[in-house]
């Protein structure tokens, strides 16, 4: 295989593009930190504006051209983050001073509950369209609440009566337009009998997130032009010659609506202003088939009831609105910028579901990205930990963080867009590591990343290089920190690592017969079940699957048995339990019914189309063809199916894998994702040929052990294998029997023990200990974070000897006679020793780097568990008493 020989001989690309954050720091530190970059293996930067103060200004232009010229003299790329203030579409101010008019417009309303009848009843309107509350307290005769910087004043836009049936429940086939009954700034309405609510309606520009006050309107072409008129135009003018080569492109970074903070913005389900535009309600009646008088009448419905009806409206209300966004704002900025000869990358907001909402989301995860030319996504504040899989777990946000959501949705989510969207051209990007605190070290790290990798991540922005003066408190880690970060030396090693496997898994093609639909529509249209249920189960069961769209499944190429997306075959098609999904969607669902892909439906069929309209015929159709199981089930009536999935003698449901086809042959990632716990195990691959290992990070390449038909496989814990297919036949192979047995436990040896970093007095660095001593658990080691460096004595050993540490914390060196083996970041920390203990007397030096978690204690940090200092289990040497040909690993040796 072409790219395992390329990788051998290191030959790979670039897939790393780190923030670079500046201040306005000078010419000799900007290219210090470009030349740290690049000795960590890594050849493009983002070029984080956010802490600059003067960002299209004179220094910002003088800053940028060193960058670019230290870049272009180390053959590396640029990209730029697109504002001046995060999150994306503040437009570097320039909105809120010349464009008052752009500003995000919402829809908002203001209730009334009145009992009838009454004749003549006069409702006061004065303060409906103020929008906050004000302190009543403070409020006298003659004082009103400013609105202050508002230039589109409030406007009422109906009001609308509803019999009230409860407490914010109305009937909603009982509602009454009272516009034409205002009279100034009063409506006099003859009640009639019973409990009504009123509810005014109007538009504002007020109420919205306070962060992102002032920002563009998403839905408004002419919003988006100003920021692209404002930043990527004049980086245009001041580097045109560089754009398509030396500048990649700009990383746009969390665009939202705004409308609301917070992930859990459901149209519907609470009470918040929605996002609205000039012209908003004539698109909406064309939606729902209405006039707009009629319109109008129907706005209640999107706050209130549980009817068909009131479900049709909130389905098409989010339909527009995320139609609007991708083509007015996500599209829009991929237009310039392709147009420009450039890219666009970044990410929406997805944490805990917000991917297909309102308030921090941008709606709909696909059609937000539909602009971008690689897949989004972001982990940071210990979002993802390993272990923390089972719904809401306590952490930096006061809401909590959904473990089942970022273990089980997030990355698969990404890397689907990026397999199946032909503009992403298989490419899917993670912004990673950010604001975890000084605690998170290379074992997270590595840990994290390869929870991308072996979901189809590819392409990373590791968060963050930091020019301020050490340290920044600006969310660290920070990598280099100007020199004072320990681990600095592991990070590259990393970097080596995630660039040689995002390689491996790029330009080729992602495998998995399975597809499981994506849930926006459903949780529009009523109760649903999010497809991270779904996918929970393929992934602990070790299937392929990609998440589809609504759109994707429409637009899908039917043929016998399977449906087509972007290339990829499809034989099953898994619907997460939806109370209603479009007619157009279940119209497809029919004709692959009828033409033989296999419809598995969670816990019932569809009940009805969001639409509102007769789907009777449809449904009926699946549901003589369709399957309908529960999520406990789901793996029982798939394991005998012919689907791409490992087969293994053991339930495992920590490991992870994924499978890639490359050059015709199958490539495939096994990564055990307990942190905790080792594993071994029998596995079938589903391919007819040889297959050998490859591991990243020793670059090197191995037999693997095969009996009868199945591979019999070991990965300590958190350890990740590649595996590819030869074109040897599987007859080819053997079973390896490495007998290693224990032969010194150095446990108990004398050590010393040398202490180098911060956090110790002079006294402390240095000790003789008789036994290998638990460190930093209460003594004077406490605040330490620097190099451990352990020296003992031991024997000779037989020539095929290992040295195994159970746990260390965390980057492991080890030297034998003055000579180092090698060097590890993450576990395991097993060291070949072969043909180094011939000596009577042979001197072992292992050097341990900890993080700067213990010695910054900074806040971030609380929320990782502190390790002990050092190695933190048992040390062994290991012998072979097999032959050593049967264990050897050999990156010459013939890999098919």
């Amino acid at each position: 295989m072409k790219k395992i020989a390329d990788l051998l001989i290191d030959k790979y690309d670039n897939h790393i593009m780190p923030f670079l954050w500046t201040h306005g720091e000078g010419e000799a530190v900007i290219r210090a930190y470009v030349e740290k970059i690049a000795q960590s293996g890594i050849r493009s930067l983002c070029f984080e504006s956010r802490p600059h103060e003067d960002f299209l200004k004179e220094k910002w232009w003088h800053d940028m051209d060193i960058l670019l010229d230290e870049c272009e003299k180390r053959d590396m790329t640029v990209w730029i983050l697109d504002d001046q203030h995060f999150p994306t579409g503040y437009a570097a101010g320039e909105i809120a001073k010349n464009h008052k008019n752009l500003q995000k417009e919402f829809l908002n309303f203001h209730q009334f509950d009145f009992n009838g009848p009454r004749k003549n009843a006069g409702i006061v309107l004065d303060w409906t369209t103020m929008g906050n509350r004000p302190n009543v307290l403070n409020v006298g005769v003659d004082e009103r609440v400013a609105e202050k910087g508002k230039t589109v004043q409030s406007e009422i836009v109906s009001i609308v009566a509803a019999r009230k049936k409860e407490f914010n429940e109305i009937e909603a086939a009982e509602l009454r337009d009272l516009t034409d009954l205002i009279k100034g700034d009063t409506l006099y309405w003859d009640i009639p009998s019973g409990e009504w609510s009123v509810f005014v309606f109007y538009t504002t520009q007020e109420g919205g997130e306070a962060s992102t006050e002032g920002y563009l309107n998403p839905l408004v072409p002419e919003a988006t032009d100003v920021l692209l008129n404002t930043v990527y135009e004049a980086h245009y003018a001041h580097y045109k010659e560089s754009f398509g080569t030396t500048i990649r492109g700009f990383f746009s970074d969390e665009p939202r609506f705004g409308n609301i903070k917070g992930p859990d913005a459901v149209v519907g389900k609470i009470d918040m202003p929605l996002p609205w535009r000039p012209g908003f309600l004539a698109m909406f009646a064309e939606r729902l088939h209405k006039n707009i008088a009629e319109t109008k009448m129907l706005l209640p419905l999107l706050y209130r009831g549980d009817s068909d009806k009131a479900h049709e409206v909130r389905y098409q209300y989010m339909e527009l609105v995320t139609d609007l966004y991708s083509e007015h704002f996500s599209k829009r900025i991929g237009n310039w910028c392709t147009n420009h000869r450039v890219e666009h990358i970044g990410h929406v907001i997805e944490d805990n579901n917000a991917h297909a909402r309102l308030g921090y989301g941008a709606g709909h995860f696909f059609k937000s990205m539909a602009g971008q030319d690689m897949a989004g996504i972001d982990v940071v504040l210990h979002q993802l930990l390993p272990q923390e899989n089972n719904g809401y777990f306590k952490a930096m946000t006061s809401t909590g963080w959904d473990g089942e959501f970022f273990h089980y949705a997030l990355a698969k989510m990404g890397a689907s867009l990026g397999h199946l969207d032909p503009k992403k051209r298989g490419q899917t990007m993670c912004e990673m590591y950010g604001a975890y605190g000084w605690s998170e070290g290379t074992k997270l790290m590595k840990w994290l990343t390869d929870h991308m990798l072996v979901r189809g991540v590819n392409n990373f922005v590791p968060h963050a290089f930091s020019m301020k003066e050490y340290p920044d408190p600006d969310c660290p880690p920070h990598f280099y920190a100007h020199g004072q970060n320990p681990e600095f030396a592991g990070f590259g090693i990393l970097m080596e690592y995630m660039n040689r496997v995002s390689y491996l898994f790029s330009e080729g093609k992602h495998k998995g017969d399975v597809a499981v639909l994506y849930h926006a529509e459903a949780e529009w249209s009523g109760d649903y079940m999010p497809f991270q249920k779904v996918a929970r189960v393929l992934l602990e069961k070790q299937i392929e699957f990609d998440i589809v769209s609504s759109q994707m499944v429409q637009d899908s190429f039917l043929e016998a048995a399977h449906f087509t997306i972007n290339q990829q075959e499809f034989t099953t098609l898994i619907i997460p339990f939806s109370q209603r999904l479009p007619q157009k969607l279940l119209k497809k669902l029919e004709k692959l019914a009828e033409n033989g892909v296999r419809l598995i439906f969670m816990k019932e069929l569809v009940h009805k189309a969001s639409e509102g309209v007769d789907a009777s015929s449809e449904l009926t159709a699946i549901g003589k063809k369709a399957e309908i199981t529960n999520v406990d089930e789901l793996f029982g009536i798939l394991q005998d199916s012919a689907i791409d999935r490992l087969v293994t003698n053991i339930e495992l449901p920590f490991l992870r894998y994924y499978h890639y086809e490359l050059e015709g042959k199958s490539v495939f990632m096994l990564f055990n994702e307990n942190d905790v716990q080792d594993i071994q195990f029998n596995a079938i691959f589903p391919v007819t040929h040889l297959v050998k290992g490859y591991n990243p990070l020793e670059n090197t390449v191995k037999a693997l052990s095969l009996h009868d038909d199945h591979y019999e496989i070991s990965l300590a814990k958190s350890e990740s294998l590649i595996v590819f297919e030869t074109d040897l036949p599987r007859e080819a192979g053997q079973r390896i029997q490495e007998k290693w047995e224990d032969v010194e436990d150095l446990q108990h040896n004398h050590w010393q023990v040398l202490f180098d970093g911060v956090g110790i007095e002079a006294q402390q660095r240095e000790k003789e200990y008789s036994a290998l001593p638990v460190i930093g658990v209460g003594d004077d080691y406490d605040h330490f974070s620097g190099t451990t460096t352990y020296v003992t004595e031991t024997g000779k050993h037989p020539e095929n000897t290992l040295l195994e540490i159970e746990n260390a914390s965390e980057i492991v060196s080890v030297s034998i006679n003055g000579h180092l083996i090698g060097t590890k970041i993450s576990t395991p920390y097993t060291f070949d020793l072969s043909g180094s203990l011939n000596e009577a007397k042979n001197e072992i030096k292992i050097e341990v780097i900890n993080n700067l978690g213990r010695n910054k204690r900074d806040y971030l940090s609380q929320y990782l568990l502190v390790e002990p200092i050092g190695i933190t289990g048992s040390v062994k040497l290991k012998a072979n008493k097999e032959e050593k040909n049967e264990r050897k690993t050999d990156s010459q040796r013939n890999f098919g």
